[in-house]
């Protein structure tokens, strides 16, 4: 084999790995953003008009007892989420990198 054969071998194996990372980079972020959305919608409550005023105040009490416990661990998920999202987006960057050299230097040859 020569130099060009091996060139354009690495350059395949770079845009097989791009497109990986760029997959698992694409999960990541859905995943964080499912994540984020499910917190943002712990701001949206429906008014307790109806209700007695003591029950009404139960409710509430009860539900924002819920959703503290809830956005605390929403938030320990999010962090885990937006680490690997780090991870996923330096994994895209560098592998992407590496494709685009490889292809350029597969081009001057």
């Amino acid at each position: 084999m020569n130099t060009l054969e091996n060139l354009r071998k690495l350059e395949k194996i770079a845009q097989l790995m791009r497109d990986r990372d760029l997959s698992r980079l694409t999960l990541a972020s859905a995943q964080k953003a499912g994540t984020q959305s499910l917190l943002s919608g712990l701001d949206k409550t429906q008014p307790t008009t109806g209700l007695d005023p003591v029950i009404a105040a139960q409710v509430v009490d009860r539900f924002g007892l819920w959703t503290m416990n809830r956005r605390i661990l929403l938030n320990q998920q999010l962090a885990r989420d937006t680490v690997k999202w780090l991870a996923a987006k330096a994994d895209a960057q560098k592998s992407f990198g590496r494709a685009e050299v490889l292809g350029k230097l597969t081009k001057r040859r």
